[in-house]
């Protein structure tokens, strides 16, 4: 099923599945999405999925962004990004696996090193604790998710770079995903080689070539 991934300031928000045929955005309560942002307009934008996904302006004060370009309607291909106010919403077709869930700790799911080839930027990430210590995870996708259900963290790949995101709302508030020892915040933080990412437990090393 496609869905909407929502980001704000390189925090993941929320994923919502586009299970019906019209979802609204807007700063009012009666939309499917409300946005409590002032450069959202009360009723901004709707998202129509037909025989294929759409994104539909409502005379927004100011607009709908996709792309880069201002917008009244337009049909959406997968790793399109809209921008309705300061919030953005990338559009996720799960038939191409770009969005991939990567959990590492259920011995359910393991990920072998011959799967995990090194991507184009080179960069991968490899299990330093526990029972599946020494397998690599590439990071070829837009984003990774890392963790369990209950703890979860998002890596972002932007161009050449990448950067460790919380998830909004997921796992155990007292318990969040670290960089480096540090508990990670609202905020986006840049990621070097070295890095040691903790998630539920489970360390993890960020390299890069």
């Amino acid at each position: 099923m496609p869905k909407l991934v929502l980001t704000h300031d390189g925090a993941v928000i929320r994923e919502y599945p586009l299970d019906k045929e019209r979802i609204s955005v807007g700063r009012k309560s009666h939309n499917d999405i409300q946005i409590d942002d002032p450069t959202v307009s009360g009723d901004h934008a709707v998202f129509l999925v037909l025989q294929h996904v759409y994104v539909e302006d409502r005379n927004s004060t100011n607009g709908v962004i996709l792309n880069g370009k201002k917008v009244s309607r337009r049909q959406l291909n997968h790793g399109d990004t809209v921008f309705i106010g300061r919030h953005e919403f990338k559009f996720v077709d799960d038939k191409t696996h770009d969005f991939e869930r990567t959990i590492i700790i259920p011995p359910s799911s393991p990920k072998s090193t011959s799967e995990s080839s090194k991507s184009d930027d080179d960069a991968l990430i490899t299990i330093v604790n526990g029972p599946k210590s020494g397998e690599t995870i590439s990071l070829n996708k837009a984003y990774t998710k890392i963790g369990s259900s209950d703890h979860v963290a998002v890596i972002a790949r932007r161009g050449g770079k990448f950067f460790l995101m919380p998830m909004m709302g997921v796992g155990d508030r007292s318990n969040p995903a670290r960089l480096n020892d540090n508990p990670l915040k609202a905020e986006s933080l840049p990621l070097k080689s070295g890095d040691i990412i903790e998630v539920g437990g489970t360390q993890l090393e960020f390299s890069q070539h």
